[in-house]
């Protein structure tokens, strides 16, 4: 049985859950990748950050970078 945790690219690999809307994403570091996708990402301002949350997914991600250049 496989584990609802992961998804079928190739090969499974490990799923994160975005901590704004709960969607469902691969970490290229959590899959074992040498890098994820958000390393291409320009950073967020430190505003922007919030403790305690962990990964978000690309659509919040680009969100919350936009939101933070309306700002």
């Amino acid at each position: 049985m496989t584990d609802p945790s992961t998804i079928q690219t190739g090969q499974l690999r490990p799923v994160e859950r975005c901590s704004g809307c709960g969607a469902a994403f691969v970490c290229g570091y959590v899959a074992g990748l040498p890098e994820c996708w958000c390393a291409n990402q320009p950073l967020l301002p430190a505003r922007q950050i919030v403790a305690g949350q962990h990964c978000l997914c690309p659509d919040c991600l680009t969100a919350r970078r936009d939101a933070s250049q309306d700002t």
